[in-house]
């Protein structure tokens, strides 16, 4: 399970937004998605990367869509695969809480299953409806919990998509807070973990924010988001809540 990803900064989820906004006008009017070049972050000067790590109880920046929605036409985005064309909704920023505190476990859960969430039952119904967002990063962790791993502490990797681009992960908003929204993983991420966020490209990110799009059309059309794996060291900081229950 995902618990630390490295985050982006406020100015830097505004170009993850002008970045939406460009693939999406055109995908609106069922042209197809433009051709926008995806903003790349690299190391901020004088920054180290462990501050910019995210673990549950953390505040990041996500981006939903609010406002009025009237459901769409199934459009093309020149490369194969549909998406619904939304017709309105602006996309917006806010900065939540990751984790949400529930009354049946010590610490907070900061994962949902797609399986769960598409089950219609149980903390993610109305949420995976009305309360999707997207989580801009630059990369999420992982700690190996496959065959291969060694003895004492289990190596952790950095996933993030080729040349720095950032990710678009697909969260759940309940109030204040949001979760990570897990899925099988690619075969990049299964050769470490057996889960995976659900990472997206930007015709799939504006279609999770749609509400007129459901999850499940939307993950029959999912297409993986080429990801590079690096062994990293042992982070600095360590989350106060690094485990959850496997239900979720």
């Amino acid at each position: 399970m995902c618990h630390r990803f490295e985050m982006v900064s406020g100015e830097e989820t505004d170009a993850v937004l002008d970045w939406l906004r460009a693939v999406r006008r055109p995908l609106a009017s069922g042209t197809g998605a433009a051709m926008a070049v995806p903003p790349a972050f690299g190391k901020p000067m004088d920054v180290p990367f462990d501050a910019l790590d995210c673990y549950p109880g953390a505040e990041s920046s996500v981006i939903v869509m609010d406002g009025e929605r009237i459901e769409g036409d199934w459009v093309s985005d020149g490369e194969g695969a549909s998406f619904v064309g939304d017709r309105g909704g602006d996309l917006t920023r806010v900065d939540l809480l990751w984790g949400v505190d529930v009354s049946w476990k010590r610490g907070l859960v900061f994962n949902a299953r797609i399986e769960s969430a598409l089950s219609g039952s149980g903390l993610w119904s109305e949420a995976v409806e009305n309360g999707r967002c997207i989580v801009p990063v630059r990369a999420f962790y992982e700690t190996r919990n496959v065959d291969g791993g060694t003895g004492g502490r289990k190596p952790q990797y950095r996933f993030a998509s080729a040349g720095g681009t950032a990710l678009l992960l697909a969260g759940l908003r309940l109030g204040d807070r949001f979760v990570l929204v897990t899925c099988e993983p690619d075969a990049v991420v299964g050769r470490v973990h057996s889960r995976m966020p659900l990472s997206l490209t930007a015709p799939e990110a504006l279609a999770w924010l749609d509400r007129s799009t459901t999850a499940r059309d939307l993950l029959a059309r999912h297409a993986p988001v080429p990801l590079e794996a690096q062994e990293e060291p042992a982070p600095t900081r360590r989350p106060s809540d690094s485990d959850q229950m496997s239900l979720f």
